[in-house]
C-alpha cells in the first residue's frame, strides 16, 4: 500500500494539495454524519455511494451487521429518532500516487439518540474519488455503550 508517509520529504505543492484533499475529505465525511441528521437521501447521495459496503458492531450483545450504503441509507430515512452524530481528531490516510484515488478516515465518535448520548466509539470511512468528487464507499463502526462521563460529551 503507498499512503502518505510523514518522513519523506514532500515540496510545498505536495503538501498544500495534501491539506486540501485532506479538508475535501474530512468535510465529506461531515457532510455523511449531517445527512444522519437530515435523514434526507439527498443529502445522502452528495457524499456517498449506496452501492457500497457497510460493517456496523452495535453495542454487545448485538452482533455485526453488513448493509450496503443504500440499505441503511433507507433505513435511516424511515426513523423519526433525532440522531446526531459526531467525530472528533480523525485521523486521514490518503493514497499518495498522481491518481489520489482512494482515502480512509479513522475518528473516535460519539452517537445522541433524541438528545441523549446512546453508543460511543470508532468509525473508519473508506473514500474514493469519482469524476474528482471524494465519496463515501465504505464505512466500519465499533461501537459501545457510553461510560457515565462520556454521557456528557457535546
Amino acid at each position: 500500500m503507498c499512503w502518505s508517509s510523514p518522513t519523506r520529504s514532500r515540496t510545498r505543492a505536495a503538501i498544500q494539495l495534501e491539506s486540501d484533499e485532506t479538508a475535501a475529505i474530512i468535510a465529506v465525511t461531515q457532510g455523511f454524519l449531517a445527512a444522519l441528521s437530515t435523514k434526507s437521501r439527498a443529502d445522502f447521495e452528495k457524499h456517498c455511494i449506496r452501492a457500497g459496503g457497510m460493517t456496523l458492531s452495535p453495542p454487545s450483545p448485538t452482533s455485526l451487521r453488513f448493509c450496503t450504503i443504500g440499505s441503511f441509507v433507507e433505513h435511516v430515512a424511515g426513523l423519526k429518532d433525532d440522531i446526531d452524530e459526531r467525530i472528533w481528531d480523525p485521523e486521514v490516510k490518503v493514497h499518495e500516487t498522481g491518481s489520489l484515488n482512494l482515502a480512509a478516515v479513522w475518528a473516535p465518535f460519539r452517537a445522541k439518540i433524541n438528545g441523549v448520548v446512546d453508543h460511543v466509539g470508532v468509525e473508519l470511512f473508506v473514500l474514493h474519488k469519482l469524476n474528482g468528487k471524494w465519496k463515501v464507499t465504505g464505512l466500519a463502526d465499533s461501537c459501545r455503550l457510553p461510560t457515565e462521563d462520556e454521557m456528557l460529551l457535546e
